[in-house]
């Protein structure tokens, strides 16, 4: 029985060694799937935008797409995709802000959308540094738009360069803490090599923040949302978009509150210069 036992035991410690070995060294595809979404075709946004490239901080060309503001004066608003998707998918936002008069910046990062360069959590905020160097020399009015992945990588930009307001759908606290209840018999904490510690960054923003996300977001918890906000300071709104999942909260009520929130951010302006 004991012989038993230790086998038993045995095979059980071998194949969760395997497991956690195997996690470790597939983490980058799992956090960038690159794209799983196949990418839309859409011969309306690429009438309204035209590529643009842009070189890394470490060498690295990208290509982007942009729509330039009527003045520089306008807001921008830098799109960042999430994961298992390309620049495409944040189409329908960008068509919308394009025809609500905001000039646009799709953002793509490295690996992705054709891009060569492999993505890893320090290559992605240099992207995101690219693309705002690109739009900060066309106006003075940024606006950061963030969705899941694209939410750490936001984070991280607001913290460092100067916007006028954070805009973050369907955000993560950290990339560990998802990982960390999806896989929670491994100690992803201890191993994981990009973390988008979004939590402890959002404090040091100083601009206006919206988060939004759905109630039913099976991918990254409401909670997420909700501890984020806890930990902003300023001016900062939550919005809780009834029914939405993790791919659908602009189109289920979100475009409302984004809408809403440059709004007032204008009439803030307004006021602020008469």
């Amino acid at each position: 029985m004991r012989e038993v036992l230790w086998i038993l035991l045995t095979a059980i410690a071998i194949t969760y060694a395997i497991s956690l070995a195997g996690l470790y060294w597939l983490q980058g595809r799992l956090v960038y799937p690159l794209e799983q979404i196949e990418a839309l075709k859409n011969p309306e946004l690429e009438t309204l935008t035209e590529p643009i490239t842009v070189k890394t901080e470490d060498a690295i060309t990208l290509t982007m797409r942009y729509r330039a503001p009527p003045t520089r004066t306008t807001p921008t608003i830098i799109l960042f995709h999430g994961n298992g998707e390309d620049l495409t998918q944040r189409a329908h936002i960008a068509l919308e802000m394009i025809e609500a008069g905001y000039g646009v910046l799709l953002a793509e990062y490295r690996g992705y959308g054709g891009n060569s360069g492999k993505p890893h959590e320090a290559g992605l905020y240099a992207d995101a540094r690219a693309a705002y160097a690109h739009a900060a020399a066309h106006s003075t009015n940024i606006v950061l738009h963030g969705y899941s992945l694209g939410s750490g990588v936001a984070v991280q930009l607001a913290s460092e360069a100067r916007i006028s307001a954070l805009i973050l759908e369907a955000p993560f606290t950290s990339i560990v803490d998802v990982a960390a209840k999806r896989f929670w018999l491994f100690p992803v904490r201890l191993f994981a090599r990009d973390r988008y510690d979004s939590l402890s960054k959002i404090a040091v923003i100083d601009a206006p923040l919206l988060i939004y996300g759905g109630t039913k977001d099976g991918v990254i918890p409401p909670a997420h949302f909700q501890r984020l906000f806890d930990a902003a300071r300023g001016d900062k709104r939550l919005a809780l978009i009834e029914n939405a999942d993790h791919l659908d909260p602009w189109t289920m009520g979100g475009r409302e509150h984004v809408m809403q929130f440059l709004e007032s951010l204008q009439s803030t302006r307004d006021a602020v210069q008469a």
